[in-house]
């Protein structure tokens, strides 16, 4: 045993507390190199020294348990890409705290969080439009706003390729909400795909009337498109026009834009003019 070190030898070794040692045992992330039969003292390995080291780091990056036993359980060389697709999504959950905190702000100081009177609701231009019936290859999910982007593009690629023997796509992709999407709700949402062939489409979407509005890039994230939607029904409610369906979000991709610019839209009742 004169090799091995003790779970406070350890403990030392590595910055992790006896107590997470014990709990990365129960868990199947930390083994102990041998456990004595009868007193049950754990005893570690030189060799787990760096492993160990590892896991702590990981924890302070704020990784869940789950991802550090999958980064652990890769080759040195795909760990790094793990571990940066994990600072990727803190990234991104960072701006996106960022953008809930200066929406709030900014609703705060209006008085509102209904749109009313807020400069960042009414600096949208809404406009009226009609809009063809179309033949739609749809796929529905539920998910929460930190997923959204994430299921947008698995589906949107799914049904792209789809369309390809259904005569091609044949217009812009939309998303459509049929119910909230937010840290706290799943929706669910709609992505839907238009195509050529009508015969082989999921559904028709009937020709309609809709308001809509044109989001910049740096405002399609979550919760910054927000106020794109609240404008949208705040003119409808304005106008007096009655919501035929549900909002969405319709896509003016950019080859050399990762985040699509999009319209914000609200379909309406009555015939198309």
């Amino acid at each position: 045993m004169s090799g091995h070190l003790t779970i406070g030898e350890f403990a030392t070794a590595t910055w992790l507390s006896t107590k997470a040692l014990r709990l990365y045992d129960e868990k199947g992330l930390l083994t102990p190199d041998a456990t004595d039969p009868h007193t049950g003292y754990r005893r570690y390995s030189r060799a787990q020294v760096e492993t160990a080291r590892l896991i702590t780091l990981l924890r302070r990056l704020d990784m869940p348990l789950d991802q550090v036993r999958e980064v652990v359980g890769r080759d040195p060389g795909e760990r790094a890409a793990l571990i940066a697709r994990h600072r990727e999504r803190e990234a991104e959950q960072h701006a996106r705290r960022q953008s809930l905190a200066r929406y709030l702000e900014g609703a705060l100081d209006a008085g509102s969080l209904t749109g009313q009177g807020q400069s960042a609701v009414a600096a949208y231009e809404v406009s009226l439009r009609e809009v063809p019936a179309v033949a739609l290859l749809t796929a529905t999910r539920h998910t929460a706003a930190k997923d959204l982007p994430d299921v947008i593009r698995e589906q949107a690629a799914r049904l792209v390729a789809l369309a390809e023997d259904r005569g091609g796509v044949a217009g812009r992709l939309s998303v459509i909400y049929h119910g909230q999407v937010g840290w706290e709700s799943d929706g669910p949402v709609e992505v839907c795909v238009p195509i050529g062939d009508p015969e082989r489409a999921h559904r028709i979407e009937p020709a309609h009337r809709e308001l809509f509005t044109r989001v910049r890039r740096e405002d399609v994230q979550f919760p910054g498109i927000l106020a794109a939607f609240d404008a949208v029904q705040l003119r409808a409610a304005h106008l007096g026009l009655t919501p035929a369906g549900p909002p969405r979000e319709v896509y003016v991709p950019v080859a050399d834009e990762e985040v699509p610019r999009c319209d914000v839209a609200l379909p309406l009742s009555g015939p198309v003019t």
